[in-house]
C-alpha cells in the first residue's frame, strides 16, 4: 500500500514538472529583443524642415522605436516582479503593436504582444497600454501595470521652437512646430 502511494506521488510530481516545463517552453519569446536605442535628435531634422518649407517634423517607426525603448529602459522593472528585457514596435497610426520580452522573477522568460494607444497631451506624447497577450491569451492589465509612457518632445528641440500639435498617420508621426517668443 505504501509502495503504491510512493509511486503515485512520484508520477504526479513527474507529470507536474513536465507540465511546468511545457508551459515555460510555450511562453518563451520567439525572438531575442533588447532595449538598445539610439538618441533621436528631432532638432537634427531641421534640413527636412527647410526642404519642405513647413514647420513640421516626421518621426518614423524607427524613431518611435528608439524613443519608446529609451523610456522603457529607464523603467524596466514592473510591479508583480516583471522586468522588461526587450521590445520591437510596429507603428499603426495612433496605435503601437509591440512584441515585448519580459521576465518574471528573473527566471521565466515570456514573449508578449502588447497594444498601446498614443495621444498628444501637451507638452508630452503619452503612450498607454491597451492590452497584453501571451500566445493569443489576453492578460489582465493589472498583472503588468505598465505606467503611461510620457515622451517630452520639446526636450529634443532647440529652445526657440515648441510643439503646436502632433498628428498620427500611417507613415509615422508628424510633429507640427511653432516658433516661441
Amino acid at each position: 500500500m505504501l509502495k503504491k502511494l510512493v509511486v503515485v506521488v512520484i508520477v504526479v510530481v513527474i507529470i507536474f514538472a513536465g507540465a511546468l516545463a511545457a508551459i515555460r517552453f510555450y511562453m518563451k519569446p520567439t525572438e531575442a529583443l533588447d532595449l538598445n536605442y539610439q538618441e533621436v535628435a528631432i532638432s537634427g531634422k531641421i534640413a527636412d524642415i527647410i526642404l519642405s518649407r513647413k514647420l513640421e517634423v516626421q518621426l518614423t517607426e524607427q524613431d518611435m522605436n528608439n524613443l519608446v525603448k529609451k523610456q522603457l529602459a529607464m523603467h524596466r522593472t514592473l510591479p508583480n516582479d516583471f522586468r522588461i528585457e526587450g521590445t520591437k514596435l510596429i507603428l499603426q497610426g495612433s496605435t503601437i503593436e509591440a512584441d515585448v520580452n519580459v521576465t518574471w522573477h528573473d527566471q521565466v522568460a515570456i514573449g508578449a504582444k502588447m497594444h498601446f494607444k498614443m495621444s498628444w497631451n501637451a507638452p508630452d506624447m503619452e503612450i498607454q497600454l491597451v492590452d497584453a497577450q501571451v500566445k493569443g491569451m489576453r492578460l489582465p492589465n493589472e498583472w503588468l501595470q505598465i505606467p503611461t509612457i510620457e515622451i517630452p518632445l520639446e526636450e529634443h528641440l532647440p529652445k526657440l521652437i515648441g510643439v503646436r500639435d502632433v498628428l498620427f498617420d500611417e507613415k509615422g508621426i508628424r510633429i507640427q512646430l511653432k516658433l516661441l517668443r
